[in-house]
């Protein structure tokens, strides 16, 4: 899938900054169609807009549905990190990972839980060192 057609599928669930807009499809776009569906599907992606200090959703927006927040500061790093932490949190998502704001977890589990997510992070990009 192209980027544009990326786009496209997300359904107005790419909410924010163009940069980020154009990282998410490029990311999705070196990954199997599957990952691609699931995630157009079933993800927002929230950052700042360029033109607005705030932004409301309502409830049902994000009913059943993985919200992943990207900072203005990720987008301020090289083109490495920021498509190794996008495919990072990509990964939590098609990994069916928890977070601990809705259950408490030890510290082994969150650590399994990064390790992971690198691990899927890694089969598309190089982290940056």
């Amino acid at each position: 899938m192209t980027t544009d057609e990326i786009r496209t599928a997300f359904k107005g669930k790419l909410v924010g900054n163009i940069d980020m807009k154009k990282y998410v499809t490029l990311v999705l776009s070196k990954m199997p169609e599957n990952i691609i569906s699931f995630v157009t599907e079933n993800v927002w992606f929230v950052t700042s807009f360029d033109d607005a200090w705030a932004f409301t959703f309502t409830g049902n927006d994000f009913l059943n549905k993985h919200v992943v927040f990207l900072s203005d500061d990720l987008f301020q790093q090289d083109f490495a990190q920021i498509s190794w932490t996008i495919a990072h949190e990509i990964g939590h998502v098609v990994l069916g990972h928890k977070n601990r704001f809705s259950e408490k977890f030890s510290k082994e589990r969150v650590t399994m839980q990064e390790e992971e997510a690198d691990a899927f992070a890694e089969k598309y990009f190089t982290p940056s060192n």
